[in-house]
């Protein structure tokens, strides 16, 4: 009897046994070591992971390391750079996103429209507003302001001082969560996953004439697991498989 007794309480055991368990992501996983891995409509693959080694070094962030690399004139508001999450929201920073634009698309834009002048370029400095993804928790029918920033800039033809043009860019990006329900992807079923719908408009201001296009992505975002599906003009993406860091438990 004494010796059931002592096996049962563990009598003479060295250690207490210390079992290995995955550790609970965030309502956003931010953990480092992350990894998500997604399929594009050309059947092409791409993956993100969460690295502590970003460019801001600044408290609070956490970096994104993509392969194949990001190009710098993708300008794909759902592809940061670096990100950090609060007690109510999710933000992207997107500042190398909005240089990248500024200085490889927004010249290419102005340059058309004057094709076969000699032009000096000139771009007024600007913020770099960081990217909402969202608010926490997400709520159904709630809408906010993703993003918003203007790019002003100035045209010198033949080098002349006297022919100057100003213009203007605007960029408005535009959130809403619109449903919640489940959905089947490559890399499972999640029971509970938010649709989130960005609207995006351009404004271009040249000669006091606008020029407006709109575009948008829809989003579906599996709390503690993250964005398993993005639709847009290309067509979906989807997630295919995703890892988390591993913890042990004492």
């Amino acid at each position: 009897m004494l010796c059931a007794i002592f096996v049962l309480f563990g009598c003479g055991a060295d250690e207490t046994p210390v079992p290995v368990v995955q550790q609970m992501p965030n309502y956003f996983p931010d953990a480092v070591g992350s990894r998500w891995v997604y399929r594009n409509p050309d059947g092409s693959e791409w993956s993100r992971s969460i690295t502590n080694e970003n460019s801001i070094h600044e408290e609070g962030f956490h970096g994104f390391v993509y392969t194949p690399p990001v190009t710098k004139t993708e300008f794909d508001y759902l592809k940061p750079d670096v990100f950090r999450v609060t007690d109510n929201q999710v933000l992207f920073g997107i500042g190398e996103k909005i240089d990248g634009y500024v200085q490889n698309v927004l010249p290419t834009w102005v340059a058309d429209e004057f094709a076969g002048l000699d032009l000096d370029i000139t771009i007024e400095p600007i913020t770099h507003p960081e990217f909402v993804f969202s608010y926490l928790p997400l709520i159904v029918n709630f809408q906010w302001d993703a993003f918003k920033t203007r790019v002003n800039g100035r045209i010198v033809l033949q080098h002349l001082v006297l022919l100057q043009f100003p213009f203007e860019v605007q960029v408005r990006v535009k959130g809403e969560v619109v449903a919640v329900g489940s959905l089947e992807t490559p890399a499972g079923s999640f029971e509970e996953t938010y649709q989130i719908v960005y609207k995006t408009e351009i404004t271009q201001t040249l000669f006091s004439e606008a020029e407006t296009t709109e575009q948008g992505q829809t989003v579906w975002f599996a709390p503690h697991v993250g964005i398993v599906k993005i639709e847009d003009e290309s067509g979906v993406t989807e997630l295919i498989a995703y890892t988390f860091p591993e913890t042990i438990e004492k």
